[in-house]
């Protein structure tokens, strides 16, 4: 797997892969712009110039970009979906400039009208927002999520569900999170509950999908639908889970991003134990 982090672009966009060198990535995610901010400013030519540099440089794959924490294409509010659409569609065109091949964003809550409806709008805004962009390369992730409140994505059906009702699937996947598919009941602490696991999403959804783990452990038990990220072994999947994800094969070119607690140097301190794990290193 190629492990990295969730990084900062504090003084510029072009300083995340720098600051991925520094904690030891193989790969990063970033924000293009503010997460909780509908405002899109225009990406400067001499900083995605800087940004292209310094990946060439450290070495460092930027490999997903994250959307706004402000997006919901599920609910009823048709303000926030169109400017979810339009959230979306700028960040694809977005990370075609960067070169980052994935989009990673939430499918949303339906605040109450239901998951059927849910569904059918979040499919109807994707076919929606790939008419809309100018990009022809980025990837659209649906992230899968622990099941707060309304939010969808918690049951591996309900990309199954989604995926029926597009236009076209050439350019779009899912990013599994292991914080919240544990949180959802999805338990991967054994050999046996992994493999259960993992042939499960391949049978309702498909390997061929899954492009990106996000890396990150529980504070809260299998089930508890709470996503509340921990440190890697600090929580209740426990390094074990990991360790057998880590060195699952079919995942071995994979990107692992971490998203846990804790500063810049905390990443790094999990990233240590990540590569650690492999092989039965620990």
């Amino acid at each position: 797997m190629l492990f990295g982090a969730h990084v900062s672009i504090a003084g510029g966009i072009f300083n995340a892969p720098l600051y991925g060198k520094e904690i030891g990535c193989d790969v990063i995610q970033i924000f293009t712009k503010n997460q909780i901010q509908w405002k899109i400013p225009f990406l400067q030519a001499e900083d995605i110039k800087h940004f292209k540099e310094n990946r060439l440089k450290t070495g460092v794959i930027p490999v997903t970009v994250h959307s706004s924490y402000l997006v919901n294409i599920a609910g009823p509010d048709d303000n926030v979906t169109e400017k979810s659409i339009n959230d979306l569609a700028c960040e694809l065109e977005r990370a075609e400039v960067l070169n980052i091949p994935f989009v990673v964003f939430h499918p949303g809550a339906h605040k109450g009208i239901g998951e059927k409806y849910a569904l059918k709008s979040i499919a109807e805004n994707i076919n929606k927002i790939f008419s809309k962009s100018n990009s022809k390369s980025t990837f659209l992730l649906l992230e899968t999520t622990a099941g707060e409140g309304t939010t969808m994505g918690y049951k591996f059906e309900h990309f199954a569900e989604i995926f029926n009702k597009l236009k076209d699937l050439s350019r779009i996947g899912v990013c599994i999170d292991t914080c919240h598919i544990f949180a959802a009941g999805y338990d991967f602490r054994d050999e046996k509950s992994y493999y259960e696991t993992i042939e499960k999403f391949d049978k309702i959804v498909g390997l061929k999908f899954l492009k990106v783990f996000h890396l990150n452990d529980s504070k809260f038990p299998s089930g508890s639908k709470m996503d509340r990220h921990e440190e890697i072994g600090s929580g209740e999947i426990g390094l074990n889970g990991f360790r057998i994800l880590v060195n699952d094969k079919r995942f071995k070119d994979m990107p692992g991003i971490l998203e846990v607690p804790g500063d810049i140097y905390g990443y790094k301190r999990n990233i240590d134990l990540l590569r650690s794990l492999v092989n039965g290193k620990n």
